[in-house]
């Protein structure tokens, strides 16, 4: 018996299947949670993409912020959704650290990378009236005295907390470190000087060096930042440990059928592509990293991998 017309018939049966799903995708408002407080860069990028992904798509892309845990209790809510295309997370480097800092974070196979929104570099704010005008200035202060100044963290684990203990380690000093729930009511103590060091993306820094109101003592990167021409590189000054940037990028539950996920992704891309988008993005230092879905998820993989390395040089035990 000749299989086949069967197997022809079969095929094109799965995808025709398969591309009516990606049509009649999104058939209602997709959930976009925001594992940071509002105004955080998490925050910004991902509205920034469902104001635009929701005239891509034709349906409304809700941003919820559902902070806590360092991002991990609205990725946790998000792996834990319906693996249909309607739940979705904006996440960042943070969730790659949270893998080696926190014994219940999300592991990647839980989740579906969708896309990538783009990269931006993180910054050292310090105090206005800090004396200090460098890095090496501000470790040399911190050892003179002891106890005198404190650090902020926008949460438990993450980037910044890390960036912090790496930046004590490599300077010799202690310093108390103070726990927020973001990086935005950290901000405020430092600007009344209830604190005095935050690392921060610059999305959240810049306007408060725009203004006067904090110094930049370093910034990610090879390069200097056309927004800030002025502050030097972590590399320039020393401290190439320092030099990790954050990323930010879509995702939602495993299991979320494929030509869903394309048209999730194609969106993006589109979104990343125009003219609106990336001007908004531009303007708050954050590159658009448009990448395919395999793409993603190739990214998430190696920054995972990256992570681990890094907290086994640096003695991380998951807490």
């Amino acid at each position: 018996m000749n299989r086949l017309p069967l197997v022809i018939a079969f095929l094109g049966s799965a995808l025709l299947s398969a591309g009516a799903l990606a049509q009649a995708f999104p058939a209602k408002p997709i959930t976009l949670y925001l594992p940071f407080p509002p105004g955080t860069a998490v925050d910004v990028a991902g509205r920034v993409i469902a104001t635009k992904a929701t005239e891509l798509l034709g349906q409304t892309m809700v941003p919820t912020n559902r902070d806590g845990a360092s991002g991990n209790i609205a990725i946790e809510a998000t792996a834990n959704a319906a693996p249909d295309g309607y739940t979705l997370a904006v996440g960042s480097t943070s969730y790659s650290i949270n893998l080696y800092t926190m014994k219940n974070s999300v592991p990647l196979s839980k989740l579906t990378p969708v896309a990538m929104i783009g990269m931006q570099p993180y910054t050292l704010m310090v105090a206005r009236g800090l004396p200090a005008k460098n890095i090496k200035d501000a470790i040399t202060l911190f050892k003179a005295k002891p106890g005198q100044y404190t650090a902020a963290s926008g949460g438990p684990t993450g980037t910044s907390s890390f960036l912090l203990n790496s930046m004590k380690k490599a300077g010799g000093f202690e310093m108390e470190m103070v726990i927020y729930k973001g990086t935005v009511p950290a901000v405020a103590d430092l600007l009344e000087e209830r604190t005095h060091v935050l690392f921060a993306p610059l999305v959240t820094s810049l306007s408060y060096y725009k203004a006067g109101k904090v110094q930049l003592l370093g910034v990610t990167g090879s390069k200097r930042q056309p927004l800030i021409p002025d502050v030097p590189t972590f590399i320039e000054s020393g401290f190439p440990m320092l030099d990790v940037p954050t990323w930010f990028a879509l995702v939602g539950p495993a299991g979320i059928p494929r030509p869903v996920v394309a048209r999730i992704n194609q969106a993006v891309i589109k979104a990343l592509g125009s003219k609106d988008v990336t001007d908004q993005l531009n303007n708050l230092g954050i590159e658009p990293t448009p990448r395919t879905v395999d793409e993603s998820d190739a990214f998430l993989k190696q920054d995972a991998a990256m992570w681990g390395r890094m907290a086994k040089e640096s003695g991380i035990v998951a807490q």
